[in-house]
């Protein structure tokens, strides 16, 4: 799955690419996979944007499950991740600029 992968050598295109991955199995609530999820092999950037996603969307349902109880404990990223290096765009006041996402 590519949220457990090395994310050492990503640009914000593979960044991008995994918060779409990640966004549609969230809004369509995949949930078998949603409750397979291992924080443990997940870093720290993909926490977060499932956070994002989770709360931008409403979703306080995902953080009930067992698996997904770390999502308490989620805290933003030290430098901002740039997701459209074409396009950035603050996304106003929400949470992925509180989290220092930049879509």
């Amino acid at each position: 799955m590519p949220y457990y992968e090395d994310q050492s050598n990503w640009n914000s295109y593979d960044y991008y690419a995994l918060h779409r991955y990640l966004h549609r199995m969230f809004t369509y609530k995949r949930m078998e996979e949603i409750k397979s999820l291992d924080c443990n092999k997940l870093s720290e950037i993909t926490k977060v944007m499932i956070y994002c996603i989770v709360n931008y969307y409403g979703m306080s349902d995902i953080f009930k499950l067992k698996n997904m109880k770390w999502l308490y404990s989620v805290k933003p990223l030290n430098i901002p991740l740039i997701l459209d290096e074409e396009n950035p765009v603050s996304t106003g006041n929400d949470i992925y600029k509180k989290m220092n996402i930049i879509c």
